[in-house]
């Protein structure tokens, strides 16, 4: 977790300087690439199990010391203006880690290494909504090849368990991802871009085992309704489709009488 708090310090300091950096604004028109292709590389990591059910002792916990392991991620991006875009996203990588042994040994545990570990297989699949910051907050200002950026969407996460827990059972769920970074174009064409995205799936078994433990009146619960977060943390390329300046994705936005 220190990782991802030293990487939220970076972006808002590279925030903050975009945001002072911001020169006198003219009325030139910011001008976008309407497609953009690219491929990311950047590392994973399982962040923690959430047991919303009210007879839970813990309703966020990590049974697991985790490892961080390589991703690879690629997507298109349609820009509809200078502030908002759609992006299609795959990423495969995969999570791993070891049993906590300060928790007591989950029954699957029994005739199997010790301490349990896990290794689970990722395919993700996403629908992005992707968000400039700074035209946001600046609209129409062409200047600064650097901004802030967010998104979230919804996708798929395709799961295999190569511990194989469970035999039989496979497992694709709803996923939902909250992200930020910050971009920076190379030239009219390259885009590179540093970020870091929060995936909540729909599963208890991300991990690969289910959370079995005893409930507030001491009974032993398997529980159903958990869901479960990874991280991935990336850097990425992007090229960019289209003519560069054509008139016909050249959009004139005001900037607001409050700025």
């Amino acid at each position: 977790m220190k990782y991802i708090v030293i990487f939220t310090q970076i972006l808002v300091i590279l925030f903050i300087q975009s945001a002072s950096a911001k020169g006198p604004f003219d009325n030139k028109s910011p001008v976008i690439s309407p497609w953009e292709i690219g491929v990311s590389s950047g590392v994973s990591i399982f962040v923690t199990s959430v047991n919303p059910e009210p007879g839970a002792v813990n309703n966020q916990v990590n049974y697991w010391h985790n490892k961080v392991n390589p991703g690879l991620g690629l997507f298109v991006t349609r820009n509809i203006s200078p502030s908002i875009g759609i992006e299609v996203n795959w990423l495969n990588t995969s999570l791993t880690g070891r049993w906590n042994n300060k928790y007591p040994p989950h029954p699957i545990s029994a005739g199997r290494e010790n301490p349990l570990t896990y290794n689970s297989q990722i395919n993700q699949f996403d629908l992005m909504l992707v968000l400039n910051v700074d035209q946001m907050m600046l609209p129409g200002d062409p200047e600064d090849r650097g901004h802030f950026f967010i998104k979230t969407g919804i996708g798929l996460s395709e799961i295999k368990d190569n511990k194989k827990f469970y035999p039989g059972i496979t497992y694709a769920r709803i996923s939902y991802a909250l992200g930020a970074g910050y971009s920076v174009s190379l030239n009219e064409k390259l885009k590179l871009q540093i970020g870091s995205t929060f995936r909540s799936t729909n599963t208890d078994n991300l991990d690969g085992v289910h959370v079995v433990a005893n409930d507030k009146n001491g009974r032993m619960t398997h529980y159903m309704k958990i869901f479960e977060i990874y991280n991935y943390t990336y850097l990425s390329v992007s090229y960019s489709i289209g003519k560069f300046g054509s008139s016909k994705y050249r959009l004139t936005f005001k900037r607001p009488r409050w700025i």
